[in-house]
């Protein structure tokens, strides 16, 4: 089995802090390693601890700091931590400036076990390959997953 992969979760809705632990734990290839309710108490975690993240899930509404000011400060800080947004937003206005905050992809609320999934594979992909130039040309093939 793949080695799993470290992730930082912040959302303010404390039941889909719950689900995605769950979730993650009952897959077995995510190991939990920050769960959070806003992208300020997510910063103080990376920068009082040791252990970095392969991934972060960002929820685009929260209070104290949101998803997109929490995106443009982990890409500045942290560029090797793969960020993803996650939202209950219909917007495309929302998603496209949350996208243009660094995220990589915006999943909806109502899936997030197949953005689990996604997540998952879309990483180890780009960890495969190893190369930057394949992971945005792959952005342009996965524009589907806005859709789930």
């Amino acid at each position: 089995m793949d080695k799993k992969l470290k992730l930082a979760f912040a959302d303010d809705n404390v039941l889909h802090l719950k689900v995605i632990e769950h979730l993650a734990r009952e897959m077995g290839n995510y190991e939990m390693l920050y769960s959070c309710h806003n992208g300020k108490e997510l910063l103080h975690l990376l920068e009082t601890n040791m252990e970095q993240p392969d991934v972060c899930i960002l929820d685009l509404h929260m209070p104290d700091m949101d998803g997109m000011e929490t995106a443009r400060l982990l890409r500045r800080r942290y560029p090797m931590i793969r960020l993803f947004g996650y939202s209950a937003s219909e917007s495309a206005d929302e998603k496209k400036r949350f996208l243009d905050s660094g995220v990589k992809l915006v999943f909806s609320k109502q899936s997030p076990r197949k953005m689990l999934i996604s997540i998952y594979h879309y990483t180890r992909l780009c960890e495969n390959l190893d190369s930057i130039d394949f992971e945005k040309n792959l952005l342009g093939k996965w524009n589907f997953v806005n859709q789930l």
